[in-house]
């Protein structure tokens, strides 16, 4: 998306202003390219021919494989470039901190949950109570299906993710949607998993869980 819309961009994105002020400026809808005074604020259908002549790798992926663009597009290719940097630059270890206190602790803090019980999760502002860790991954799961069904595809379709949506589990869970998740993970890949969903969501900053 252009930095500036115009009528044709409003007109095929839903909400467009909101999308592009949300979204325009993440790494999905970067890329490289020397066409910039010819494409300026065209369309996309417009800036897909330069895409596909682009000498960039990245940049042509653009016009190959992508028909559209909006706000799951984006999102989908943010979640794809970032799985891609982590696997060049792998994150380094860090020191979980040992917390033996109650709390609210935001979803991507390197907390030592080890015998710690979960009590809330906070999504948006929203507050679910919770008994266990895995009632964590489906109240979040849906949590996303009843506000974003575009977003809850980006997670089954994103490969960190797409475990938790194997044929063969060993502890399923059922989603409000009917479909089964797997839970048999640990309180600390449960919390990773919640972090990354997050982070393919846009809502990292946005979730939180109480632990005691």
């Amino acid at each position: 998306m252009p930095q500036k819309l115009n009528n044709e961009w409003r007109f095929q994105i839903k909400n467009a202003e909101n999308v592009n002020q949300k979204y325009g400026g993440t790494i999905g809808n970067l890329t490289l390219t020397k066409y910039n005074s010819e494409m300026s604020n065209k369309s996309f259908s417009e800036k897909k021919n330069f895409y596909i002549k682009s000498n960039v790798t990245l940049t042509r992926k653009i016009g190959k494989h992508f028909d559209k663009w909006g706000k799951y597009e984006i999102m989908g290719r943010s979640a794809k470039l970032a799985d891609e940097l982590i696997d060049i630059y792998p994150r380094p270890q860090e020191e979980k901190i040992n917390v033996g206190i109650s709390g609210e602790h935001p979803i991507n803090d390197e907390v030592n949950v080890t015998g710690q019980k979960p009590v809330k999760i906070i999504i948006q502002s929203q507050e679910y109570r919770l008994t266990t860790w895995s009632n964590a991954l489906v109240t979040f799961l849906n949590y996303i299906w009843d506000n974003d069904s575009g977003a809850y595809q980006i997670i089954k379709n994103n490969k960190s993710l797409k475990r938790l949506f194997s044929s063969n589990l060993r502890n399923p869970k059922k989603l409000q949607n009917g479909e089964l998740i797997e839970t048999n993970y640990s309180a600390e890949a449960i919390l990773a998993l919640l972090g990354k969903m997050a982070e393919v969501c846009g809502i990292q900053d946005e979730v939180s869980y109480v632990i005691k």
